[in-house]
């Protein structure tokens, strides 16, 4: 399904994420990071939510867009899935790879950008985006490359940052309305993760933009958004556990299903 396997070449890594240096700088972080289940908003929240869109996967042929050290695509692939992860961290890639094999399914990794995928039109049933296009500062490319690589009445899977009341530091307890002047436009975020007490190296830039450029870039790349969900803790999280209450001030993610035409 992948026409160039193993590292990106010069002419990809052009096309790129603009932030790769910083990515490359925080991959050790995040290989520790999600190995040792520290980020609780994926472990306890949004990882349920991303399998809970997915279904039943056995047989899929599943494009892990941005897939970083590999933890979902493994986790597809245990469930039957054929998965290819993709990452532009070389990195990422490699702390991916250097996992065994030993899944029902299968799954291989690629460095690559995933505005520019060396892959066939047509060859994926679905793509998930799995915390991915708040790291690109114009998804528009990776979305129209998702149309691309999927096949008639595939889905395509994004969850990301809550554009409507995600700010600076929303995880650690700091909420703010975002007012109308700066919602309607591109924003960017610039914060090092901070994840169970530990500090990224490297600082990262967040986008996000209005929920209206998401619908109109579906729409032109041939999807139609067939559900949006808002992930959120259970009532009993919220009650038995401080960490959430004060994590979780607002709605911080938006997961949008969408089905290419």
């Amino acid at each position: 399904m992948l026409e160039n396997g193993g590292k990106m070449d010069d002419t990809v890594r052009a096309v790129a994420n603009p932030t790769h240096a910083r990515w490359e700088a925080n991959a050790e972080y995040w290989v520790k990071i999600i190995r040792e289940g520290r980020d609780r908003y994926r472990t306890e929240l949004t990882d349920r939510a991303v399998l809970d869109a997915i279904g039943p996967c056995e047989g899929l042929r599943i494009l892990d867009a941005g897939c970083g050290e590999g933890y979902l695509a493994r986790r597809l692939a245990s469930l039957g899935a054929d998965v290819v992860g993709i990452d532009a961290s070389e990195g990422l890639i490699d702390a991916a790879q250097s996992v065994p094999a030993g899944h029902s399914g299968s799954v291989s990794f690629t460095c690559a950008s995933v505005e520019a995928m060396p892959a066939a039109d047509e060859v994926f049933d679905l793509v998930v985006c799995n915390h991915l296009l708040s790291h690109l500062q114009d998804p528009a490319h990776a979305i129209h490359e998702f149309g691309r690589v999927l096949r008639p009445g595939g889905r395509l899977v994004m969850l990301t940052l809550h554009p409507c009341f995600y700010t600076e530091n929303s995880e650690h307890g700091a909420m703010t309305s975002v007012p109308a002047s700066k919602y309607f436009a591109a924003r960017g975020i610039d914060q090092h993760f901070l994840v169970d007490g530990l500090e990224s190296p490297s600082m990262i830039t967040s986008w996000l933009r209005p929920l209206e450029y998401y619908s109109a870039t579906l729409r032109d790349a041939g999807f139609v958004i067939t559900d949006l969900r808002e992930p959120h803790p259970t009532a009993e999280q919220l009650r038995s556990d401080p960490w959430w209450r004060e994590s979780f001030p607002a709605a911080l993610f938006i997961l949008m299903i969408a089905e290419r035409r």
